[in-house]
């Protein structure tokens, strides 16, 4: 037999004690959050599967060899380092380059070094860097910046003594690559140059040509003379180049110098990157899986995939401003260290600091 409700002090009955039952739009809203979250776990699995493999489309590491003796101080016990915040006005005034700190990235500015290899084989990345390019991606200023460093630039290369001297040797910079892989070349560049930087994306020639083609080709402002030179025209126009006339443009020497050369693969790259920036986002992934086969990097996939994720960002950024190392005029013919035409820094430690200002300030 079921017992009444017992009754309070005023004689009012207590109602049944128990949880109180859900409306249906709460209990659709709680499906509803159920089912999209599942849904959003699928996706983010989804994604990091897409950027897993294309990471996995590259190289890694083939760039890099350690066989030489580094006789720069080990990172974490060079005190000289240098993170140099919201953009702080770089110090001149140095007597030499060893007083200038090295310079690394920062919160808004990070850098990459872009290497083109001499070679025609689609998958070495042995040889010669006969492109070396800094790409400074700054994302507070909401800009991408490019740097040249001249192929035949005086520079000494760390921990290489071949005649006992106990000093490091002297070489054209582009030998240091294919002497040491990416390690020598960064530690070159952080001798000389007074930057760190670690990361690396490696292409050679003959990928340089493919990308184009995927890309579709791109359109390039000629002079008369580089029209005539690769033989698309015989007037000063804009041209249309498809790879092979895009590679031969960039490798233009004989007819002005290594500073027109680094001149024409800067503007080379920026006609890549004004071209992809109109190109639908499948597109731009089918160019991402036909060219990442042939690039050889040494980025984490995290860092790739940041790199990959922003990129779309990055279209939205500035890319106007280059730079080139030695400047025109900074520089003098230096036979005398038997190197062949060499170009020898007339002020080293400006041309640093030149060097900083660009990429920092």
């Amino acid at each position: 037999m079921n017992k009444a409700p017992k009754s309070n002090l005023n004689g009012k009955r207590r109602k049944p004690r128990g949880r109180k039952p859900h409306s249906k739009t709460a209990r659709g809203l709680v499906i509803a959050s159920i089912s999209l979250l599942s849904v959003l776990s699928v996706l983010m699995i989804g994604v990091g599967v897409y950027f897993w493999r294309l990471y996995s489309l590259m190289g890694h590491n083939q760039g890099v060899t350690g066989d030489f003796i580094d006789s720069l101080v080990p990172d974490e016990m060079n005190k000289d380092y240098k993170d140099i915040s919201d953009y702080t006005v770089i110090e001149e005034g140095a007597s030499s380059v060893a007083e200038i700190p090295v310079r690394t990235n920062t919160k808004n500015v990070q850098n990459f070094l872009l290497i083109g290899i001499d070679t025609r084989k689609s998958n070495s990345f042995i040889g010669l860097s006969d492109a070396v390019i800094i790409l400074t991606i700054d994302t507070g200023r909401k800009e991408i910046k490019l740097t040249s460093i001249l192929r035949d630039t005086l520079v000494s290369l760390p921990g290489r003594d071949r005649n006992g001297d106990g000093k490091d040797d002297y070489s054209k910079f582009n030998a240091s690559y294919s002497l040491g892989g990416f390690n020598l070349l960064s530690k070159t560049i952080e001798q000389n140059f007074r930057l760190k930087i670690d990361k690396y994306i490696t292409m050679n020639f003959a990928a340089f040509q493919e990308v184009v083609n995927y890309m579709g080709g791109v359109d390039i402002k000629l002079t008369q003379a580089e029209a005539k030179w690769i033989k698309v025209g015989s007037a000063a126009d804009t041209y249309h180049l498809n790879g092979k006339k895009a590679l031969s443009y960039a490798r233009i020497r004989k007819l002005d110098s290594d500073f027109g050369r680094t001149n024409r693969q800067r503007k080379t790259l920026t006609a890549m990157f004004n071209k992809a920036k109109t190109m639908s986002i499948g597109n731009l992934n089918g160019i991402l899986n036909k060219m990442l086969p042939r690039v050889d990097t040494n980025m984490t996939a995290n860092e790739f995939t940041v790199f990959i994720f922003n990129s779309m960002t990055y279209f939205g950024y500035k890319m106007d401003k280059t730079f080139y190392l030695p400047q025109s005029g900074e520089y003098r013919n230096a036979p005398e260290y038997g190197l062949g035409s060499v170009l020898l820094l007339k002020d080293p430690a400006q041309a640093v600091t030149d060097l900083h200002k660009f990429i920092y300030n």
